[in-house]
């Protein structure tokens, strides 16, 4: 590796911990409200346009043509569940400790958050031009919700589903990188949009609220790009990074969270109801 690319990788690492920690600090911050977004468009997956993948960090192009996947493990355990860290995933812990499962669901592959008055994410590497693919989906199943968990109160601050898309920026630290996240709240209405007055680089949108499908798989996508344009008044640069949060530290509750099926794409998908029957 020559020494400018040895740099630039440095810079990357830097910015992407850099956010990391603001994921952190989110929850330690108050709230300030933004404007309303959309609703989320629930769906089952479609196919999709073909189109070159751009992607680092073991991530690759699924069955769903002109997807970029992003894998839950680059390397599938002996047994399942599966207790740990998957392979291609990095955690951090901000409180407590950190339970994590591999399963094999109903859905396919899925990881399993678990948190006991805790908090902490899973990272990794992704590169998405979102000019390219501007969808991100995924699906997620709530089984237990922070008590009284609500983004819009700092002492309250949990959520049991989260989502965030990481923009990393160079040079790295001199600019924070730009953090969108997608979370499943108690009590927030849905398409709340909340900002940090301290970190004005994270944003979190309330994609789903209240207990009334706990228990049951949603599938869910977002425009990253119209999210990320109306939120930052600008263009985004290319998404750096995904991770994963789980967090119930603020109010000293338990919370539990299903997360599967997760990529970026050129196309919405259709809207349709997942039959929660065929799902419990």
């Amino acid at each position: 590796m020559t020494p400018g690319r040895r740099e630039f990788r440095l810079a990357a690492v830097a910015a992407t911990l850099n956010a990391l920690v603001l994921l952190g600090a989110l929850m330690l911050l108050p709230a300030a409200p933004i404007p309303k977004v959309d609703r989320v468009l629930r769906g089952t997956p479609s196919g999709q346009a073909p189109s070159p993948a751009v992607t680092t960090g073991g991530v690759r192009p699924g069955p769903r043509e002109g997807t970029i996947r992003v894998p839950l493990a680059d390397r599938l355990p002996r047994r399942f569940p599966a207790d740990g860290t998957p392979a291609g995933w990095e955690l951090r812990e901000f409180s407590g400790r950190a339970s994590i499962q591999l399963h094999r669901s109903e859905v396919g592959l899925a990881l399993r958050l678990q948190s006991e008055q805790g908090s902490f994410v899973l990272h990794r590497d992704v590169i998405v031009d979102l000019a390219e693919r501007p969808y991100l989906a995924w699906s997620w199943k709530v089984i237990r919700l922070p008590a009284a968990g609500d983004v819009r109160q700092r002492a309250r601050d949990d959520q049991a589903g989260q989502v965030y898309v990481i923009f990393p920026r160079w040079p790295a630290p001199l600019a924070r990188s730009d953090v969108i996240g997608y979370v499943w709240d108690s009590r927030a209405p849905v398409g709340t949009a909340v900002t940090s007055p301290k970190a004005a680089n994270v944003k979190v949108i309330v994609v789903e609220s209240g207990p009334a499908r706990l228990g049951a798989w949603q599938h869910l996508q977002r425009n990253v790009l119209e999210d990320y344009t109306r939120l930052f008044g600008q263009p985004p640069p290319r998404v750096g990074k995904i991770a994963l949060m789980i967090d119930a530290n603020d109010t000293r509750s338990d919370a539990e969270a299903w997360i599967a099926d997760l990529g970026f794409s050129r196309t919405r998908s259709k809207s349709a109801e997942i039959p929660t029957s065929m799902l419990r």
